[in-house]
This record gives structure tokens, sequence and C-alpha cells, in this order.
């Protein structure tokens, strides 16, 4: 697996016209070499890889990269190290994360080097999933479902939105989860019509639309859901409003497949709203891509670029938010095939009245 990777980056290198590269981002270093310690970096050319790390990692790093990478210990000298490996390799052109490399690094890394530094974006690399990587997200996605339902007891007026997240959360660890796969977003009442409203100390009040975006993390992959309930009954307002963004994000999820054009992702359920005459309370993209982060590519969105391929991995989360009274989201996160989607969050979409 991880030669098949080395091999398609050595690839990317030649259609950059480029012959090495440098990889700090901690998922591009267990993607690229499966070291999971998170501090160093890898200095591939066309033909040698060396693995700089610490001393606190060295053995770690021995054990899951060694049989592809030179592993060394950079003694605190990391951007001296990285230079002097450029330079032994003979690399004249070397890519760097565009997205990741800070400043300062990049000015100690190029001070006095002999090659040119250009900049890319590597997680375009990651996007396709391998069968390992859907196999772990359908694992995290069923660690999130069964958190779930396990939560709907103890949804119901009184309960605080912290109360309700920290209860969620432990749910996902004790199924297996590794961490949460981000700040757990618990926002009721008013507080629904706030996107990415994190959990607070807010009491759940009867009647309050509550919407629970979570996601677990199995071996480094990260699962995406979002569902929005009823703490007691719902108003017919309520069930219409609901039913209107449920119909956008089953509208969704059919036009997935491979080979649809990422902007029409999103403008397929942009334009539902804009027929019924709320699109302007859609006010972020369709989805996103999941992986060794949360948030990777594909994006769907009205700027996006390029199509969809089998087997990535796209969230479809249309919402719709009227600020000062409520908001509903509902995602999905789905595997790309060939002719549609699998859908890999299972947890029912339809409203739940939790009375």
């Amino acid at each position: 697996m991880i030669e098949k990777r080395i091999a398609r980056l050595r690839q990317f290198l030649q259609e950059c016209q480029a012959d090495g590269v440098v990889i700090m981002q901690p998922e591009n270093l267990r993607y690229f070499s499966a070291f999971t310690g998170g501090e160093g970096a890898l200095v591939l050319s066309l033909e040698g890889a060396v693995l700089w790390t610490d001393s606190r990692y060295t053995e770690q790093a021995k054990g899951q990269s060694g049989s592809w990478y030179d592993v060394r210990n950079h003694a605190g000298q990391l951007s001296q190290s990285i230079r002097q490996t450029l330079d032994q390799m003979g690399v004249q052109v070397a890519v760097y994360e565009e997205n990741f490399l800070t400043h300062y690094m990049y000015e100690h890394i190029e001070k006095d080097s002999e090659c040119y530094f250009q900049g890319e974006d590597l997680a375009q690399l990651r996007a396709v999933k391998e069968p390992y990587e859907l196999t772990a997200t359908r694992k995290a996605s069923s660690i999130a479902d069964k958190a779930f339902a396990d939560l709907l007891p103890y949804i119901h007026p009184g309960v605080t939105e912290k109360e309700l997240a920290a209860r969620l959360e432990s749910n996902m660890l004790l199924g297996g989860s590794e961490e949460k796969s981000f700040t757990t977003i618990v926002a009721s009442g008013k507080r629904s019509a706030m996107p990415h409203g994190t959990a607070s100390s807010k009491v759940i009040q009867d009647g309050d639309f509550v919407t629970f975006d979570f996601g677990a993390v199995w071996e480094g992959y990260h699962s995406d859901m979002t569902r929005t309930v009823v703490a007691g009954h719902a108003s017919q307002e309520q069930k219409d409003f609901y039913q209107l963004i449920l119909a956008a994000q089953q509208l969704g999820v059919a036009s997935v497949k491979a080979g649809l054009s990422r902007r029409d992702g999103d403008f397929i359920v942009r334009n539902y709203f804009a027929e019924r005459h709320v699109s302007q309370y859609f006010t972020h993209a369709l989805g996103h891509g999941t992986g060794l982060e949360i948030h990777e590519q594909p994006v769907l969105s009205p700027r996006s670029q390029g199509v969809l391929e089998e087997n990535m991995i796209v969230t479809v989360e249309p919402g719709l938010y009227i600020e000062g009274k409520f908001g509903v989201r509902i995602e999905d996160s789905v595997a790309v095939t060939a002719d549609g989607c699998e859908i890999l969050t299972k947890t029912p979409k339809e409203l739940m009245e939790l009375v």
C-alpha cells in the first residue's frame, strides 16, 4: 500500500516538473509513510526517501516506516537536516505543502539551499480512497451511529447542550473511537440557527430543534454526520421546515456519482432552495471530503473545480438557518460509486420527536 502511494507521489512530482518533496503535515506523513508519530519530515526524491524525526520517535518510526524510508534523528536540527538531505539527493525543484508549511520553517529550509521550492496541494493525492480507507470510515461511521442511538433517550427538555455533547462523545469513545472527529456541535432552539454552534450551557426547552454534528475516528479515519431532532412535539411549521431540508438532502445524495461536477453537486441543492425562495438561508457549501482529516478534498461548492471520482468520500449536508428563530441541517457521509453512492452514515433521517 505504501509502495503504491510513494510511486503515485513520485509520478505527481514529475507532473509538477519537480524531483523532490518535503512533507511535514501529520496526515500526509502518516499517509505516505505509515508513521503516526506526527513530528518530523519526509524528504523524498525520485530515487531516495528519508524520514527525519527526533529521539522520541525513532524506534516507532523504524517499526512503522523503516522498510520504505531511511529513518534518521534530526537532533533538534530539523530544518537544517531537510536542507542538507535535499542537497545530498541533488534535488533541483522541491515541492512543499503550500497549505501547511509555516513561513518560519520555509525560510529556514530555503536558506542557502541549492534547489528551487514550489508550493503544491498534496491533499488531492488522498482524495480517492483505497479499500482499507473505505473500511475504516465505515467503521468510524458505525461507531457514531450507535453512539447517537444510545443518546436518544437522554434528549429531553431540561438537559443542557454540554451534557448531551459529553454523553455523545463518551458513547463514541466507549464504542471504540480513538477520539472525537472535531468539536461536537450541539445547538438548540435559536442557537440551532448557528451552523457551527458548539455545545453551550443552554438548557434544552420543550419544542426546541436540537442539531447534532459529530463524528468518530477509527484507525485515523474520520466520520461526519449531522442530525436534527425536536425535544418534545414539533409544530407544523417545524415539520414543514424540516421536510424542506430533508428533501434537499435526499436530492443531493441522489445526485452523487462518479463524473458529477463538484460545482454542479452544490448547484443542484442550491437551485432547489432558490426555487422555493429560501436559498438566502443556505450559507455554506454542500459538502466536503473526509479521511485522515475531517475536511479534505473533494469539496462541493460554487467555487469547486473538477468532478467526483469513484471511491471518493464526500458529505452531503444542506442546512437552512433563520437567525433568531431556528435552523436545521441534515448530513450524511457517502462513498462515490460508478453509478451512485454508498451512504456510510445509517442513522434514520425522518424527523424525530423525542417525547
